[in-house]
C-alpha cells in the first residue's frame, strides 16, 4: 500500500514554505491473520517528506552527512533573479505595452519549459488548467500594476499571499486548525501583513494637500493585490495536485505557463486590435516576437524580455526544484522570503526608483510575515507569553 502523504497548505510563493510532513523511520504493521493464528511484519515504505515554495513541491532527499551549501545558494540565487522581474518589467512597460511584454516572455517561458509539458500526468491536465488560470491572473496583474506603481511596491504587495493560502485553507478545506490557538504563526503573519501594508499605502492616502486622504488604494494598488490572490489560489491548488503526484513538479509548471503564455497572446492580439491598437499602426513589427529582438532602437527590452523568460522564469523554476529537495524547510522559507528585498534593490539599481523609508519599514513587515508564516507554532506562543509577562 503507498503510504499517504499529508501536506500543511500554507505555501507562499513569495517567500513561505510549507512545512514538511513529519519525518518517519521504518514502519511496521503487525497483521493477523486469525485464520492460521500467525503474526506477519509488514514493512512499509518511509512517507516522504514534501517541502512546498511558489507552488513547486519537492520530495525532500535524505539528509548528507557533509554540509553541502550549493543547495543554499542556488536558492537565494533564485531570489535574487525572481527579484530582477519588477524592475526589468516596469523597464519593459515603459517600452511597449503590457500585454506585448507580457506575451514576449512568457512565450520565451513556455517554449523553454514545453519538454516538461509532454511529461504531464493525464489526470492532472484539467487541474492544472484550473491552476493555470490562476497563475495567468497573477502574472497579468503583476504586469498591469507595473505600468503605474513603483516596482518595490508591486513585489511587497505580492507577497501578501502569506495570507491568501491559510484563508483558502480555512474557506476551501474547511480547515479548522488555523485558530490563533492552533495556529498562532498565521495570525502573527497577517498582524505583519497588514501593518506592512498600511505603511506602504500611507503616502498615498494623504497624498492630497492638507494631509486630506487621498485615496486609500489606487487601481495599481489594488491589481498589485490581486495578483498575491492569483498566484495564492494558483500555489494552493498547485500543492493539492502535488500532494497525489510529488514527482509532478515541472509537468505542473510547464502547464501553468503555457497558459499564461496562450493568455497574454489573446491579451496582445485583444489589447493591439481594440485596445490601444498598436497592431495597427505598424508597431507589431518591433512590439511583437521576433521583430521585437530585430529592432536596434529596443535592443535592451528585448534583453529584458529574454531574461525574464528564459532565466528568471524558464530556468529558475529548474533550479528551485533541484534545490528545494535538499534545503530544510526553515531554511527555504527565510531564503525565499528575501525576493521583495531584491526587488526594492534592483529597483533602485536599475530604474533609479527611490525607496522611502516608510516603504522599506512596510516592506520589511511583509518579509517578516513569509517567515513568521513557517515558523513553529510552539515557538510562536512562547514568544506571547513572553511578551505579555
Amino acid at each position: 500500500m503507498r503510504p499517504a502523504v499529508f501536506l500543511v497548505l500554507l505555501g507562499v510563493a513569495r517567500g513561505f514554505v510549507a512545512p514538511a510532513a513529519p519525518a518517519t523511520a521504518r514502519l511496521r504493521r503487525l497483521v493477523v491473520d486469525e485464520a492460521l493464528e500467525e503474526a506477519t511484519l509488514i514493512d512499509l515504505s518511509p512517507v516522504p517528506d514534501v517541502v512546498c515554495a511558489r507552488g513547486i513541491c519537492v520530495v525532500e532527499e535524505p539528509e548528507e552527512e557533509a554540509v553541502v551549501l550549493w543547495p543554499k545558494a542556488l536558492l537565494l540565487g533564485s531570489s535574487v533573479l525572481y527579484g530582477t522581474n519588477f524592475a526589468l518589467g516596469r523597464l519593459m512597460n515603459d517600452a511597449l505595452p503590457a500585454s506585448a511584454s507580457t506575451s514576449a516572455r512568457f512565450v520565451l517561458a513556455a517554449a523553454a519549459l514545453s519538454p516538461w509539458l509532454l511529461r504531464l500526468e493525464p489526470k492532472l491536465a484539467k487541474p492544472a488548467l484550473v491552476c493555470g488560470a490562476f497563475t495567468t491572473l497573477g502574472y497579468v496583474t503583476q504586469s498591469a500594476a507595473l505600468v503605474t506603481e513603483p516596482a518595490s511596491t508591486v513585489a511587497f504587495l505580492g507577497a501578501l499571499t502569506v495570507v491568501v493560502c491559510p484563508a483558502l485553507g480555512y474557506v476551501v478545506d474547511g480547515r479548522r486548525d488555523l485558530g490563533p490557538r492552533d495556529a498562532p504563526q498565521v495570525w502573527l503573519a497577517g498582524a505583519l501583513c497588514l501593518l506592512g501594508v498600511g505603511l506602504l499605502e500611507l503616502p498615498g492616502a494623504f497624498a492630497a494637500g492638507g494631509g486630506a486622504p487621498g485615496g486609500l488604494l489606487s487601481v495599481g494598488d489594488g491589481l498589485a493585490m490581486l495578483q498575491a490572490v492569483g498566484f495564492g489560489t494558483s500555489f494552493f491548488l498547485t500543492e493539492k495536485m502535488m500532494a497525489e503526484e510529488p514527482t509532478q513538479a515541472l509537468p505542473i509548471t510547464a502547464c501553468q505557463v503555457s497558459v499564461v503564455a496562450a493568455a497574454s497572446a489573446l491579451w496582445a492580439a485583444w489589447d493591439g486590435l481594440a485596445g490601444s491598437g498598436w497592431l495597427l499602426d505598424g508597431r507589431s513589427a518591433s512590439f511583437a516576437l521576433p521583430g521585437l529582438f530585430l529592432d536596434p532602437a529596443l535592443r535592451t527590452v528585448a534583453l529584458a524580455a529574454a531574461w525574464t523568460g528564459l532565466a528568471t522564469t524558464a530556468a529558475n523554476r529548474v533550479a528551485e526544484t533541484t534545490a528545494l529537495g535538499r534545503v530544510s524547510s526553515a531554511e527555504a522559507s527565510v531564503l525565499l522570503a528575501t525576493e521583495p528585498l531584491w526587488a526594492a534593490l534592483f529597483a533602485a539599481l536599475l530604474i533609479a526608483e527611490p525607496l522611502s523609508p516608510l516603504d522599506a519599514a512596510g516592506g520589511a513587515l511583509i518579509v517578516a510575515a513569509c517567515v513568521a508564516a513557517s515558523a513553529d507554532p510552539g515557538a510562536v506562543r512562547a514568544l506571547v507569553r513572553r511578551a505579555e509577562s
